[in-house]
């Protein structure tokens, strides 16, 4: 079991990644939330990793972090949910909205995503409750309630939902001071943008 890697990046794009280590390039896929956090080619990195045997090919996919990389695990043991489909929930979910999700219940917000449909959606926040236990969300507790609101509120500016997901978590990270208000905080990402 290959569990992480780390060498020079030597190509990104938006889902698949070529680390180098020891003289051998490993293809990756990762997802969005990823590769927008990946340094410059060139650069050394670290991924958390699955190997999984797919049609007789095997196939590695890495993560940045270690609670996507352990959400990943847990949705791929799921009948329905495969790498794919795993994968495409986490590029346009983040790890905390997912585990939001679940541990509400809400799955019309697990819907929002492209190939999940309501079984599958269901599926997920029935069978992930008891999993994900003991993984508490970050984002709410570091910034408060406003994560979710301000990629909202990104992507009726125009934002890519992506693209709003990094500026939002960018900006969390960069802030001292909890924001009090949906509004500071919008202000605050405004300003780096």
């Amino acid at each position: 079991m290959i569990c992480s890697i780390e060498g020079k990046l030597t190509r990104k794009m938006p889902m698949e990644v070529v680390v180098e280590t020891c003289g051998v390039g490993y293809m990756l896929h990762v997802p969005l939330s990823t590769s927008g956090v990946l340094p410059e080619e060139g650069s050394n990195v670290h991924l958390f990793t699955s190997l999984i045997l797919r049609d007789e090919n095997l196939e590695l996919y890495g993560f940045a972090t270690e609670r996507e990389h352990k959400i990943f695990q847990e949705m791929i043991l799921l009948p329905g949910v495969g790498p794919k489909l795993a994968l495409r929930i986490l590029s346009r979910l983040t790890p905390d909205e997912i585990l939001n999700a679940v541990i509400s219940q809400d799955v019309e917000f697990l819907r929002k995503t492209p190939g999940i449909g309501k079984k599958t959606a269901e599926r997920l926040v029935v069978e992930l409750k008891d999993r994900i236990e003991g993984m508490e969300p970050v984002e709410k507790e570091v910034k408060g309630d406003f994560i979710s609101e301000a990629v909202e509120a990104l992507t009726v500016l125009g934002y890519k939902r992506n693209d709003a997901m990094q500026i939002v978590r960018k900006t969390a990270k960069e802030i001292q001071k909890k924001p009090e208000t949906l509004e500071l905080f919008l202000k605050e990402i405004l300003k780096r943008v």
